[in-house]
């Protein structure tokens, strides 16, 4: 006779799958021991069958005790939710989003600046427009895409192709569709033509829209004569005493001028005054300038005083210098970039300076 209850629950599991008894591991000892019972038939002794048969009733109670616990707990959870208010929620349905397509089916190409140096384009090429012109299948057609870049300043309302100032081009790739380009001049105005070489001809695609590329430096203009700088706003940015000795004109120049000139006849602008010394209680100091501006062929040569001038692109020129007491002469000497025409212009400027002190005993 076998005594199953001296057994592991592991034997008496593989002993019931042995038997063909259906048995889960969930199941207690006692449990699979009753089931062995029953089909295999009585081989426990009779007081250790009775002690299995108590044990299972005792599990069992404690199973049915334990899930009165739980449901009076869940109970008691629900009343102390039930007493707060009802919160009102806002449902919202999210429609299932579409993914945008790669294309539309169109023929453009978009100009966009980045900054002073560069521009993004990106560009589309319908099927259709694709068909006709052999560039099918995709990438593989061996024909060259081309960005022309037009500079198209000064014509920006009148281009037309072929009035542009100057064009580059820049092979790019049909596996893509968009492109950074490096421009070769800032405050430029550009448009681009997306286009294809066929039989070493440029075939226009599309034409993108004109935009203009930013400064890259600091203008080299300063219009004064709508400069208004009062004293709280100096004295709030603490050059108030810088304003005091130069004036608001030479301060705000002085933070970046175009070009110096150095010359035994005048100074640049950052040539400041120095304070008189300390010791004088009350001081007065008066100073002025002289302003020499012009514009001339943008590869002319320009001198003031034997000095050569830097000019801008459209071949203006502005210059600052310290006006001193006296008779002066500037000679302006202007000379054609071949170096066979010569204009000179001398601006005869006087200054005199009076001073009275009145000192009280």
């Amino acid at each position: 006779m076998v005594d199953f209850s001296s057994m592991k629950k592991d034997e008496l599991i593989k002993i019931a799958k042995e038997k063909g008894i259906k048995v889960t591991t969930k199941m207690t000892k006692e449990e699979i021991i009753k089931a062995l019972e029953e089909t295999l038939g009585g081989t426990q002794p009779k007081g250790k069958v009775k002690k299995a048969e108590e044990a299972t009733k005792k599990t069992t109670k404690t199973k049915v005790r334990t899930k009165e616990i739980l449901r009076e707990i869940e109970s008691s959870i629900e009343g102390v939710v039930s007493s707060f208010p009802e919160e009102k929620t806002t449902v919202y349905v999210v429609e299932p989003t579409k993914e945008l397509p790669y294309e539309y089916g169109d023929n453009k190409i978009v100009l966009l600046v980045q900054d002073p140096y560069w521009v993004h384009v990106y560009w589309e090429i319908s099927p259709q427009k694709r068909q006709e012109l052999g560039l099918l299948p995709r990438g593989e057609h061996g024909k060259q895409l081309v960005v022309r870049m037009y500079d198209v300043t000064g014509v920006e309302s009148v281009f037309n192709g072929l009035n542009a100032n100057s064009f580059f081009d820049t092979y790019v790739n049909d596996f893509t569709n968009n492109w950074y380009i490096n421009v070769p001049e800032y405050d430029r105005s550009y448009c681009a033509d997306l286009g294809v070489i066929i039989d070493g001809r440029f075939v226009v695609i599309a034409r993108s829209n004109i935009a203009r590329v930013p400064r890259g430096s600091v203008s080299p203009y300063y219009d004064e004569e709508w400069m208004i700088v009062t004293d709280d706003i100096l004295k709030a940015s603490g050059l108030g005493v810088l304003h005091e000795v130069v004036g608001s004109g030479m301060m705000i120049r002085a933070l970046e001028l175009p070009f110096n000139i150095s010359s035994a006849e005048f100074v640049s602008s950052f040539a400041i005054p120095q304070r008189p010394p300390k010791e004088k209680k009350f001081w007065l100091e008066v100073h002025t300038e002289l302003t020499v501006y012009g514009q001339t062929e943008p590869d002319a040569v320009v001198t003031i005083f034997g000095e050569k001038i830097k000019l801008d692109k459209d071949g203006k020129f502005y210059v600052k210098m310290y006006l001193p007491d006296g008779i002066r002469n500037i000679p302006v000497v202007g000379t054609s970039a071949d170096g066979t025409h010569t204009i000179s212009i001398i601006p005869i400027v006087e200054k005199k300076t009076e001073r009275y002190e009145d000192i009280k005993r």
